[in-house]
């Protein structure tokens, strides 16, 4: 009894650094076996789910009454206007357009669309990528730590310490052969795949705080967005060259400065206030 209120405390106290030690260990658990062929390496991609697994067993030692269903219940949090699902469907195809043009001016090919499959092969991969990448993450990252980092914190600085944990939960990923990060920390050695990576990370993670806040709390959305930019990403090859990836970091951090500047630091958004949420002292 003494040691889960302990434990009670600990999460209500440190929340976002319980989700990432969690969320860590449970993604090396399928992880380091497959790495080491010892199970398929498809197992692998389970490691995806570890931050929502995390926030939900977080949510339930937390102890608050309806804890884990004011968790879940946030990917029901779906009529937010029309504006705001197009922007996270159709955005990230503009930011991986804008990348293929412009990546070319810093050494990359010329841009050559008859390799890109049809169009009706991105639906697939938005929906794995959205499960997966999406709401396989973000009831931990968004849904469990943000909320409760904004009740102390302004918006920037919650999106700010998230990206960081966020980016720290990926570096396992730089040693993964067959993953992007591997590849990326072989051809440009591991520390500049690392801050150039960084970058693009806590640089998105301050734009899902906008959107979070924005739309009542939202997970689907930001799962949406997620997967969404991962799969658009993916459907164009525009990070395949090391200039698109360049690009492409750089246009993460253009884009969350703009909603910083626009929508202000401490909110991140004009209409609403941030999304808190209050925990009872244990």
């Amino acid at each position: 009894m003494k040691r889960g209120k302990k434990m009670s405390r600990l999460v209500k106290k440190f929340p976002a650094l319980c989700l990432f030690v969690l969320a860590v260990l449970l993604g090396l658990a399928p992880s380091l076996p497959a790495a080491a062929g010892l199970i398929p390496p498809a197992f692998m991609q389970l490691g995806a789910l570890s931050a929502s697994l995390a926030g939900i067993i977080l949510a339930a030692i937390e102890g608050r009454k309806d804890g884990v269903k004011e968790l879940l219940r946030r990917a029901l949090i779906w009529r937010v206007g029309l504006g705001w699902w197009v922007f996270v469907l159709l955005f990230p195809a503009l930011l991986a357009v804008v990348t293929l043009y412009s990546a070319p001016l810093f050494g990359a090919p010329s841009v050559d669309w008859s390799g890109v499959p049809p169009i009706y092969t991105l639906l697939p991969m938005l929906l794995m990528l959205i499960l997966f990448a999406g709401l396989g993450e973000e009831f931990g990252w968004r849904g469990f730590a943000l909320p409760r980092l904004q009740k102390r914190y302004s918006a920037l600085v919650s999106g700010l310490v998230v990206g960081v944990l966020w980016l720290l939960w990926h570096t396992p990923m730089f040693f993964i052969e067959g993953v992007g990060q591997y590849r990326m920390a072989q051809e440009w050695g591991f520390l500049p795949a690392f801050l150039g990576y960084g970058v693009s990370v806590i640089s998105s993670a301050v734009t899902f705080v906008w959107l979070f806040n924005n739309t009542r709390g939202s997970v689907l959305i930001v799962a949406v967005y997620h997967g969404s930019m991962n799969a658009w990403t993916a459907y164009t090859g525009a990070m395949e060259h090391p200039s698109g990836l360049l690009t492409g970091f750089a246009l993460s951090a253009i884009v969350s400065i703009v909603v910083v500047l626009l929508f202000g630091a401490q909110n991140l958004s004009r209409k609403h206030e941030r999304d808190v949420l209050e925990l009872e002292e244990a």
